[in-house]
């Protein structure tokens, strides 16, 4: 019986140190984002880790009977600590990840030959948490110079191609979309390549480059995400972008960025290294927080603005789609949601900068279609599901309601609310909830730590307690609203989807 109980405790063992590596790989192998989500989550830490005292305490009975019942607990926790769902981004098992694994593995294998003990081994399973810390820090010489080799390499690959032209594109929101309606304007006569899904950290960029950059390349659009002061700066260095694009600023990431201030700062580090190469960079100017960086070398858009360089006006904005003139051209689209206006002139700014004729435009907007999981409509017979599950910020969040708005028929929202906002959580999740009450006729709210401050919105609107609805998970959502029996035409918003460090 003892080899079964310490199979099961080294199987348990596994089992957990494969989760809290999702976990950390999630948290970008930083550790302070590692420790903030195991300070949310300690409770269910505890119950993880020291549950398995349980049988521990049982063996001390020291019979066949408590043998038996320890062994039954265990394998109860083996099958508790198996993946039930499916992970929204899997464990991905990259080089870095293995090999931390085989850190961890000798770290294991020298504590046991030194005891090999069911305390040692129940230890192990208690503390399992930390080892992708200690491993991170035991491999963070040669991770460094692995991520250094791989960083010159890349600049390699692109000193050899002088004539190709870097735009790099950031904001708090909004940065995935123009890059991707960049993409399909500026291949009206441009070979261009850009950063895939969301490659748009240091490494995915330098992956990137490594991979996908070929000679016949003319643009690399460059998208550029942050979570820290000097992120940007970073792939910038690399990169030396002679265009930059900052789509927006606003509270996003608060949780690591602190402050606002802090943000506008590492967003502007594109417009410094842009500045430095003798570059323009283009600035949305219906955004508060750009509008007020009065800065050299920029070309500004917006909407209904005389004053910026690119301004759309007369718009049109309905479940239809969207339509707007720029100097006298009109723009037509199946894209939905008015913010995407500001988007599209964006996009359209930068390529008539480059050469491309703004008539040559009109039939490359026409063409874009959504941005997978960015305020995708997905029509059905009588249901139109629009799918914004990518993010949600405070700002992006109202605009989609306002989208939603624009629907005939019952308006039905499911979220789980806002995160990352820091100390400022509760009060953007209680506006969220009062927000989505001048729309929405039945609100589903998926259960998070933040549902509690999304309800207090609520009620302070005092909507129809009989239309709110808790439920745990967004398929959960879907099955009750096909239960209400609704004859009318329904939409039914699906705004932001937490990840899976974020539903343990």
């Amino acid at each position: 019986m003892e080899i079964i109980i310490k199979t099961e405790l080294i199987a348990n063992l596994i089992l957990i140190l494969l989760f809290y590596m999702h976990m950390f790989q999630l948290s970008s192998y930083f550790i302070k984002k590692y420790a903030h989500w195991m300070k949310v989550n300690i409770k269910k830490i505890l119950i993880k880790s020291i549950g398995i005292l349980i049988p521990l305490i049982i063996l001390l009975f020291n019979n066949n009977l408590a043998n038996i019942i320890s062994i039954i607990i265990l394998a109860i926790f083996i099958f508790a600590n198996l993946p039930k769902n499916k992970a929204k981004i899997p464990l991905k098992f990259t080089n870095r990840v293995i090999r931390m694994f085989i850190t961890q593995a000798v770290i294991i294998t020298i504590i046991c030959i030194i005891n090999n003990s069911y305390i040692t081994l129940a230890l192990l399973n208690i503390l399992a948490f930390c080892m992708c810390i200690i491993s991170n820090l035991i491999n963070y010489p040669i991770e460094h110079l692995i991520k250094q080799y791989y960083i010159n390499d890349a600049k390699k690959i692109l000193k050899n191609m002088p004539n190709l032209t870097v735009i790099g594109v950031t904001g708090s929101y909004g940065k995935t979309s123009v890059k991707n309606f960049l993409v399909k304007v500026l291949s009206a006569k441009y070979e261009v390549l850009t950063t895939p899904k969301n490659y748009n950290t240091t490494m995915g960029v330098v992956k990137t480059i490594r991979t996908e950059l070929k000679p016949i390349h003319q643009i690399f659009v460059c998208e550029m995400g942050a979570t820290q002061v000097g992120e940007i700066k970073e792939i910038c260095d690399i990169v030396k972008p002679k265009y930059g694009v900052i789509t927006s600023i606003g509270p996003q990431h608060l949780e690591s960025f602190k402050t606002i201030e802090n943000i506008i700062k590492t967003k502007f580090e594109l417009y410094d290294a842009v500045n430095q190469n003798g570059g323009i960079t283009f600035l949305n100017c219906n955004n508060e927080y750009i509008a007020k960086q009065k800065k050299p070398n920029t070309i500004t858009y917006g909407i209904n603005d005389e004053k910026l360089d690119y301004s759309a006006f007369n718009l049109k904005s309905s479940s239809q789609g969207l339509s707007f003139f720029i100097k006298n051209i009109e723009f037509k689209t199946k894209l939905i949601g008015k913010h995407n206006i500001v988007n599209l002139t964006g996009a359209i700014a930068v390529a008539n900068h480059l050469g491309i004729q703004l008539d040559r435009l009109v039939p490359r907007v026409r063409e874009i279609k959504s941005v997978e999981h960015r305020l995708q409509l997905i029509p059905r017979e009588n249901l139109n599901i629009i799918d914004d599950t990518y993010n949600s910020n405070p700002v992006s969040s109202k605009s989609a309601i306002d989208t939603l708005s624009e629907f005939e028929g019952i308006k039905i929202i499911v979220t789980p609310g806002l995160i990352e906002l820091g100390d400022a959580c509760e009060k953007f999740n209680f506006e969220f909830g009062e927000y989505m009450c001048k729309v929405c006729d039945y609100i589903f709210i998926v259960n998070s730590t933040v549902s509690k401050y999304i309800l207090n919105g609520i009620n302070s609107k005092k909507f129809n307690k009989d239309k709110t609805f808790m439920v745990d998970t967004p398929q959960e959502a879907v099955t009750q609203i096909t239960n209400l029996g609704l004859n009318e035409k329904v939409t039914v918003l699906l705004e932001n989807d937490l990840p899976d460090n974020y539903n343990l």
